[in-house]
């Protein structure tokens, strides 16, 4: 009996013990921090593969995903896969994806705001367009100001940088054009209704025409001349049919990067500080190769025979004289007077300052960063 009792109070002592030890083990796990979810991104651009548009975005991609220790992870649909560049002006506010390489010019019916940086005509040049862009005062210029907060407010989106596509934009023309009296009549195809006030104020007749239809219209005739960029002139072959371009500067053509607002309302800090920094990375590196890629277009052009002619600066102040009062006009009646004026006032302001465009993105990334914290 005696040995029957103490195997049962062996048996007692020894569950106590494994207790013991057991406990406060299980008592640590449960406190143990759990490894962050993993959010995934589906993220859309436009441009073909091996496009640099598409390289920035696979850039934007790899730091993000770095930057946010793993806790993001992008699904990629370059060439407009999922959705065409009309589309995703009703896509990204709805969720469709939650980020997107954008055009923000498809948004204008959302974002009437998107006007006041679609202006040509009104820079002096590169670093004047990013200046008013991001610049033009301790708050920014009127993409920071204006531009961002509409998106917010009407599109429920975040708009978080430019990506570079082209940094000027010019005319290719099928007989020559040496001062803006030789535009006078001539049809020419339009990006939008800015530049068509701009084709109209000097005297040229607008033709909205696909982009995959230039080149057979330049070919019979049925334009004569197209308003776009350099790179576009040469690796679409235009100047197969036309072999003229006027150089001059009225802004340069970007695109965005943007997310859903609703998206990026509900990721953590560190995520959002990870995909702020990425996108400013992406940014620079887009504007980079779009600058190399307008200098290669160039020396292609004039390697297959085409004349670049760059436009006297007088002719250049003249036409600037031209735009301005009708594409004044235009923002007016879009915008109304007061949002105008204060666009205007900016682009006035930024004219002659010194910061280049990179000291501009590195302003704007700043603030970005700042509004985060």
């Amino acid at each position: 009996m005696s040995k029957l009792i103490s195997r049962e109070i062996l048996l007692v002592l020894s569950v106590i013990l494994s207790l013991t030890l057991v406990l406060p083990v299980a008592a640590c796990a449960t406190k143990a921090p759990e490894a962050a979810s993993v959010v995934n991104v589906r993220i859309h651009s436009q441009m073909p593969v091996g496009h640099y548009v598409t390289e920035s975005v696979d850039l934007f991609i790899k730091e993000a995903e770095a930057r946010s220790k793993g806790t993001l992870k992008f699904s990629h649909y370059p060439a407009q896969q999922l959705y065409t560049d009309m589309a995703m002006a009703n896509v990204l506010p709805d969720g469709g994806v939650e980020m997107a390489q954008i055009q923000a010019m498809m948004f204008a019916g959302k974002v009437p705001e998107i006007f006041g940086g679609l202006l040509p005509g009104f820079y002096k040049d590169q670093d004047h367009y990013f200046r008013a862009a991001y610049d033009a005062g301790p708050d920014g210029g009127f993409m920071d100001r204006v531009i961002a907060p509409a998106f917010e407010e009407k599109a429920n989106t975040k708009m978080l940088t430019c990506m570079g596509y082209s940094i000027n934009l010019c005319t290719l023309t099928n007989k020559p054009v040496y001062k803006l009296e030789d535009y006078k009549g001539k049809k020419i195809r339009s990006l939008g209704k800015s530049v068509s006030v701009l084709l109209q104020a000097l005297g040229a007749v607008p033709a909205m025409i696909s982009s995959s239809d230039v080149y057979m219209a330049l070919q019979r005739g049925t334009i004569e001349g197209v308003f776009s960029g350099l790179t576009s002139f040469y690796e679409r072959k235009w100047y197969e049919s036309a072999k003229y371009v006027q150089y001059y500067y009225t802004g340069s053509a970007n695109f965005n990067m943007a997310a859903n607002l609703t998206f990026w309302n509900k990721l953590t800090p560190a995520q959002r500080k990870a995909i702020a920094e990425a996108a400013l990375i992406a940014e620079v590196y887009s504007i980079e190769r779009a600058m190399a890629d307008e200098s290669r277009a160039r020396e292609g052009l004039k390697a297959a025979g085409v004349e670049v002619f760059d436009f006297p600066a007088a002719e250049v102040k003249r036409l600037h004289e031209l735009a301005r009062t009708p594409l004044t006009e235009m923002l007016e009646e879009d915008l109304g007077k007061e949002l105008a004026t204060q666009i205007l006032t900016t682009l006035d302001a930024s004219r002659e300052a010194k910061a280049t465009w990179k000291d501009a993105c590195e302003k704007h990334g700043k603030r970005l960063l700042a509004e985060l914290k």
